[in-house]
C-alpha cells in the first residue's frame, strides 16, 4: 500500500481533538499502524486532529544510555538535541502510518512547532509555540503530527519538559488551540484505585479531580501536566485505544472520584 495521503473530507469548520499516543503504546513499528487507525477512526467522526507522539518503545532510555556511555554527565543542550531525535523518528512514522489509512497528515518538526520553554533545560515548562501555522495547516489537513516533550529554551537551545512531558504537550497546545477534547492515550485502560498491575485494582475510575490522579494515578499522567491542567481548569480523557479496548477511560477533571 502506498503511504501517500488523501483527504478524507473537508477541514473547515470541524472540531479539533488533541490525541497523545506515547511510548508505551508506541512500543515497536506495527503500533504505528495501530495508532493511525485511532486516529482515522475520529477523523471519521468529522474531526481534525493533532497528533502529540513520544519517541518509539524504550527509544528515549536507549539513547540516553548512549550519551552517558559517552559522556558520564552530558551537556544539557546536546543531551536535548540527541534525546529530541527519537521524537522526530516517531513523528515520521506517524505521518508515514496515517497516509497509509488515507489520513491527509503533515508533519512538523520540533522547529517547526517552535514550542518555546522556561526554566531548566531538562524539565522546562513550555510557555508558547507558532499557533498560527498549527492553525493555517489544520485548515488544510486533517492531521498534523507534533513532537511531545521536547522544544526550545529561550536561546533556541533544545530543552525537554521531563519524563512523561508528552502529556504536557498534549495539554498545554490542546488548551491553547481550545480543542474540544484531549485524550491522552495509554497503554492502560484509565486511572485506577490502586496500582493496575497488581491484580485487583478493578476496572478504571470513570472520573477523578487532577489532584487525585496525580494521588492515585501510579504516574498514569505526568504529574506537572496534571498540575499545569488544574491551575487552568483543562479536562481531558485517559485511557487506551478504544478500537481494541472499548470504552471512553477515565475523566480527568472537575467533580471527583465516582
Amino acid at each position: 500500500m502506498s503511504c501517500s495521503v488523501s483527504q478524507v473530507g473537508g477541514a473547515a469548520a470541524r472540531r479539533l481533538i488533541v490525541l497523545k499516543f506515547g511510548s508505551s503504546v508506541l512500543s515497536e513499528p506495527a503500533r504505528f499502524g495501530a495508532a493511525a487507525r485511532e486516529v482515522r477512526r475520529e477523523i471519521g467522526a468529522g474531526t481534525r486532529a493533532v497528533v502529540v507522539v513520544s519517541a518509539m518503545g524504550q527509544g528515549t532510555e536507549q539513547l540516553l544510555s548512549a550519551a552517558r556511555a559517552a559522556c558520564p554527565d552530558p551537556p544539557g543542550a546536546l543531551l536535548g538535541a540527541l534525546l529530541s531525535t527519537g521524537e522526530e523518528a516517531s513523528v515520521a512514522l506517524m505521518t508515514m502510518a496515517l497516509g497509509a489509512v488515507e489520513v491527509d497528515a503533515t508533519a512538523l518538526s520540533t522547529s517547526d512547532l517552535a514550542l518555546k520553554t522556561a526554566g531548566p533545560v531538562d524539565d522546562a515548562d513550555p510557555i508558547d509555540f507558532d499557533m498560527d501555522r498549527v492553525e493555517s495547516l489544520l485548515g488544510l489537513h486533517d492531521a498534523i503530527v507534533v513532537p511531545g516533550f521536547v522544544g526550545r529554551d529561550g536561546l533556541g537551545a533544545p530543552s525537554l519538559l521531563g519524563r512523561g512531558g508528552s502529556d504536557l504537550t498534549a495539554l498545554f497546545v490542546g488548551h491553547a488551540l481550545a480543542a474540544e477534547r484531549i485524550r491522552l492515550v495509554k497503554d492502560v485502560a484509565g486511572v485506577y484505585a490502586s496500582d493496575p498491575n497488581s491484580g485487583d485494582a478493578g476496572p478504571p475510575l470513570p472520573r477523578v479531580t487532577w489532584r487525585e490522579a496525580e494521588e492515585i494515578g501510579g504516574g498514569v499522567v505526568q504529574g506537572k501536566a496534571l498540575r499545569f491542567a488544574a491551575g487552568r481548569g483543562v479536562g481531558f480523557w485517559v485511557g487506551g485505544m478504544e478500537t481494541e479496548a472499548g470504552g471512553g477511560g477515565t475523566w480527568v477533571g472537575p467533580g471527583g472520584i465516582s
